[in-house]
């Protein structure tokens, strides 16, 4: 205790609450913190946490300290500080940034703050390292390193949205990429806009040419395209074919609409009422991925990207020839597909026929077999009944 002196700072951790403040230890000497010296809520959450406060007066079992006297001095040297160049010590190292100190007085650098691009403080600062910062919040004592440094932002006023850049991929993501400009400004290419696909195929380090969509020197954001420069999948696969061309085809995916076609590299939709002769089918009930087959070209879009084929058209109509082996009158037999509010679906192998509500009197559920006479042929609507 007599190392002590009236004025020090010391640092301690509250152990317990008493009558008119809190005790704790360290290094054999007790604190003594008056509730009023405090700025503390005198409840049990202040226990454990330890607090820096100025040395007051020496009683014959304990030192009183007083902590708002230290953040009162503490607020002074930051009021100081603020707009100032400084050196630092880092103190700790963390995911989100660098804890640092001041002179006794702690601070953090976020991460952000750290570097204009996006790197891996951690692996360029340890425990120790002296640095230069700048205060940019006062109130939580948050400093600045890329503040200090010259800022490249500056050197990219002049492009608008619309200008083409050469620029290298500096960091891969699950939903897009990092490319630097060069000079340390990066900006943001989401996935969408990597290729017409959606897929990344981009590598670390490749050099690339993208259009700026977004820029925004003040606030650093930047957000660039590459597929606007890139021929539009719709127009290249207009040089190769014309609506109408029967064209073979791979599937890749299926979505809530129908499913993607890989044809020649290039990848078209398929909806699902192009799917199948029958109504309601989805693609997906009848494909598997990578099942190879035919399909015809029904829309080619180059402007809107977008090209449109067909599986159903790719194959003989089952309905003519339904229409060539039966007649009205014909008895025919099959199973009940679906059940509607005015009727039920009887699937007859490659097309369906309806079965109005009115043309029959039997109970049926799903999957029962239908024995019925044809009463209506007409292109893809037959109609039965019992």
């Amino acid at each position: 205790m007599n190392k002590l002196n009236i004025g020090d700072v010391v640092e301690f951790q509250i152990e317990k609450i008493i009558k008119g403040g809190f005790v704790g230890n360290k290094d054999g000497v007790e604190f003594f913190l008056p509730k009023s010296l405090s700025g503390l809520k005198e409840d049990e959450s202040v226990i454990g946490k330890n607090v820096k406060a100025k040395v007051k007066e020496f009683k014959q079992n304990s030192v009183v300290v007083d902590r708002k006297a230290y953040l009162n001095d503490v607020k002074k040297k930051i009021e100081e500080l603020n707009g100032k160049i400084v050196s630092a010590k880092v103190t700790k190292v963390k995911p989100n940034g660098l804890v640092i100190d001041i002179d006794g007085i702690s601070g953090f650098v976020p991460r952000d703050e750290i570097f204009y691009r996006k790197i891996d403080h951690k692996k360029y600062f340890d425990e120790g390292d002296e640095i230069e910062v700048i205060l940019i919040d006062p109130e939580r004592r948050v400093f600045s390193i890329k503040k200090v440094l010259p800022n490249p932002w500056d050197e990219v006023k002049n492009l608008n949205p619309g200008d083409r850049v050469k620029v290298t991929v500096s960091h891969l993501t699950d939903y897009g990429a990092f490319v630097d400009l060069g000079n340390g400004v990066e900006g943001f290419l989401h996935i969408s806009e990597i290729n017409w696909d959606g897929k990344n195929d981009l590598t670390l380090g490749e050099e690339i040419e993208v259009e700026i969509v977004e820029i925004n020197p003040e606030e650093e954001k930047l957000r660039v395209s590459r597929k606007h420069l890139l021929t539009k999948p719709a127009a290249e696969f207009a040089e190769k074919y014309k609506v109408g061309d029967i064209v073979e085809g791979i599937i890749t995916k299926f979505i809530n609409v129908g499913a993607f076609v890989e044809v020649d590299g290039i990848s078209v939709l398929m909806p699902n009422k192009f799917a199948s002769f029958k109504k309601g089918e989805k693609a997906s009930d009848i494909f598997e991925i990578g099942d190879k087959m035919e399909f015809k070209v029904i829309t080619i879009s180059p402007e809107e990207n977008k090209v449109i084929v067909s599986r159903k058209d790719a194959m003989p109509n089952p309905y003519e020839a339904f229409a060539k082996d039966h007649q009205i009158g014909d008895e025919i037999k099959g199973k009940v597909k679906y059940i509607t509010d005015f009727g039920m679906f009887i699937d007859l192998g490659d097309i369906e026929a309806l079965v109005r509500k009115e043309d029959y009197e039997k109970n049926y559920e799903i999957g029962d077999e239908f024995i019925g006479k044809i009463i209506e042929i007409n292109g893809d609507r037959i109609k039965l009944a019992e």
